[in-house]
């Protein structure tokens, strides 16, 4: 392969500090700092992005394992990894083995393993101990292909649950990580009925921040048959509002009917909170039920 900047494509497992690399031939030599952990089964990879001697490109990591002990470790933790509720192969995948110290954050530490996944999502975690070992398992999507966790940018999963690997389990083959995109939007679904008796305009539904619910985040029109749909709503806590919108201002109030008083627009709030999660599909199972208001001092709904 080229030798130009092939260093940077090569990592260590368990992670050590390089001393010095350097090329001896056609064999790139790393001499580590401090040495190597004994009874221990390392694992070398080389990073999709080296080129061989004719310029072409590696797209597939490649690795080999070799031990300070006796033997290699030879347990694996492998299963599938979701983006978007969809199986991705621009995930990757680590596992760390505890105890670790009180300053362990996952997204923060060096990894014992990592892989990449397949284009059907599949990964497998090779050569791990299986002397009654525990791992935490953390996949991420790596937006931009460069194998580095580039935080606060890129989306990541920790699983909850630790993964315990022993001598009668020396494989788990079903470990299922779905990687949230807290930039995906939900959408918002549900029925109003109409009983005002009002026709001329359709039914509006209106989604309203708590942190401002004065102003409407997303709006739609419900159906002849009072269906509604909401698409591409942020992540976050809303009041879901029915209303017939009589003066076209988007939200719920009044409007001038022709008499010395303002009229008050049909209006219903849901009574509970819509709190929606990163690409949620929300059914609102009541019905809504809009019916006409009597006039009020101020003209406005009640809060």
């Amino acid at each position: 392969m080229t030798r130009a900047r092939v260093e940077r494509l090569v990592t260590i497992q368990p992670p050590i500090t390089f001393d010095r690399v350097e090329w001896q031939g056609r064999t790139l030599v790393i001499k580590p700092q401090g040495g190597l952990l004994r009874d221990t089964t390392y694992v070398v990879q080389l990073k999709p992005g080296y080129r061989d001697r004719h310029g072409v490109t590696g797209t597939q990591a490649r690795e080999f394992a070799f031990a300070t002990g006796a033997s290699l470790d030879t347990a694996s933790i492998a299963g599938q990894v979701l983006f978007r509720r969809e199986p991705t192969g621009k995930a990757v995948v680590r596992c760390f083995r505890v105890p670790r110290d009180t300053a362990f954050v996952p997204e923060a530490a060096r990894p014992d393993r990592e892989t990449t996944t397949g284009q059907d999502g599949g990964y497998r975690l090779r050569y791990l101990p299986s002397n009654d070992a525990r791992f935490v398992v953390m996949a991420y999507f790596d937006q931009n292909g460069n194998g580095t966790f580039d935080r606060p940018g890129e989306p990541f999963t920790v699983l909850a649950d630790t993964v315990f690997l022993s001598p009668t389990v020396p494989r788990v083959d079903d470990v299922r990580i779905a990687i949230i995109d807290p930039t995906e939007t939900a959408t918002v679904s549900g029925v109003v009925v109409n009983e005002t008796g009002i026709d001329s305009v359709l039914v509006s539904v209106g989604l309203f921040a708590l942190v401002d619910s004065t102003r409407v985040t997303r709006l739609a029109l419900c159906d002849s048959a009072g269906a509604y749909a909401i698409a591409k709503v942020p992540a976050g806590a809303y009041r879901l509002r029915a209303f017939l919108d009589l003066r076209a201002d988007s939200t719920c109030g009044e409007y001038d009917c022709g008499g010395e008083a303002p009229c008050l627009e049909p209006c219903v709030t849901l009574a509970d909170t819509l709190t929606l999660a990163p690409g949620s599909s929300v059914k609102v199972e009541e019905k809504l039920v809009l019916r006409r208001r009597e006039h009020e001092g101020t003209g406005l709904e009640k809060k």
